[in-house]
C-alpha cells in the first residue's frame, strides 16, 4: 500500500526528472566534445511513421549513441533491473558484514529505504521519459504457459507501438557480444514484429564501442583515444519483405537478410 511518505518521495523524484530533449542535447554535447564518435547514414532513419532499428550490441554506449544521434525519439527495451534498482541497492548496503546491520544503526533503515525507493522511482521515471521500456529477461513465471503469455504480450505491445507510429530499437543478438566473438546469431523477434506491423526495418551497425563504459577504459584513457563508428543502412521496406505467408518462416528469412546487412556494414567499417 502506498503511504503519504511514499507519495511525497515520488513527487520529489518527479521534480528531478530531466526532459528527454534537454538530456539528449547535453549527452550529445559531451559525446561530440570528449570522444571520437563518427556517424553516417542518419538520413536513412524515417522522420515519421513506425520503424524498427536493428543493430549489433557491443556496450551500454550503443543505446546512448542511437538515442542521441537519431533524428527522432527512439524507444528501447531494457532489462527490468534498470527500472527497479531498489532491491540491488538494498542487497548491497545490507550484505553480510555491513555496518548498517548493527543494532545501533538499524533505526536508520526506514529512512535509508525511503531514500533508496525514491531514487529507484526517479530512475524508472527518467528511463521511461527517455524512451525506455522494461523487459524481464528469461522470464519463467509460475509455469511454462505464463512465460509464453508474457512474451506474447510483450510482442503484441511492441507491434502496437510500431502501428502507432513509434520508432523502436532492438538488438537482435539479445545481449552484448564479446569483442572478438563476431556478430552473434540474430533472434527472430525483430523480424516477427516488423512483419506483423508492416513497418520498415532500418539496419545499423556500431563498431569500436566494446567495453567503452568499463572502468578500465576510463582509467587508462582508452575511451578518449578510440574511434567509435555508428552507421545506419538503407531501410528494408515492407514491400521487400519475404512473400512467405507463414510468419515463422518469413521471420526466419527476414532475420537472415537483416543480419547479412549488419554484417556487411561491420565489414565495411573494419576496413576504414
Amino acid at each position: 500500500m502506498s503511504t503519504a511518505a511514499d507519495q511525497s518521495a515520488h513527487d520529489v523524484a518527479r521534480l528531478f526528472t530531466i526532459p528527454r530533449e534537454q538530456a539528449r542535447q547535453l549527452v550529445k554535447l559531451i559525446l561530440e566534445n570528449l570522444f571520437q564518435i563518427q556517424t553516417a547514414g542518419l538520413e536513412n532513419i524515417p522522420l515519421e511513421g513506425g520503424g524498427l532499428l536493428v543493430c549489433n550490441h557491443t556496450d551500454y554506449l550503443d543505446v546512448l549513441v542511437q538515442g542521441v544521434f537519431s533524428p527522432r525519439k527512439v524507444i528501447f527495451l531494457g532489462k527490468n533491473e534498470l527500472f527497479e534498482p531498489d532491491q540491488e541497492i538494498k542487497d548491497f548496503l545490507y550484505q553480510s558484514g555491513s555496518p548498517l546491520n548493527l543494532p545501533v544503526l538499524a533505526m536508520l533503515r526506514p529512512l535509508i529505504n525511503q531514500a533508496i525507493e525514491a531514487y529507484g522511482f526517479a530512475q524508472k521515471t527518467q528511463l521511461l521519459e527517455w524512451g525506455g521500456h522494461p523487459v524481464i529477461r528469461n522470464y519463467r513465471g509460475s509455469n511454462a504457459k505464463a512465460a509464453v503469455e508474457y512474451y506474447q504480450d510483450l510482442e503484441d505491445y511492441m507491434v502496437s507501438l510500431l502501428e502507432e507510429g513509434k520508432f523502436l530499437s532492438i538488438f537482435p543478438e539479445g545481449t552484448r557480444g564479446e569483442q572478438h566473438a563476431g556478430l552473434q546469431p540474430f533472434k527472430s523477434l525483430a523480424a516477427k514484429i516488423a512483419l506483423r506491423a508492416r513497418v520498415p526495418i532500418i539496419p545499423a551497425a556500431i563498431a569500436g564501442a566494446h567495453n567503452f563504459t568499463s572502468l578500465g577504459a576510463f582509467l587508462t584513457g582508452d575511451v578518449f583515444r578510440r574511434q567509435v563508428q555508428f552507421r545506419v543502412g538503407t531501410a528494408i521496406a515492407p514491400a521487400d519483405f519475404p512473400k512467405e505467408t507463414d510468419l515463422k518462416k518469413g521471420a526466419k528469412e527476414l532475420t537472415r537478410q537483416m543480419q547479412k546487412q549488419v554484417q556487411e556494414m561491420l565489414n565495411a567499417m573494419s576496413t576504414t
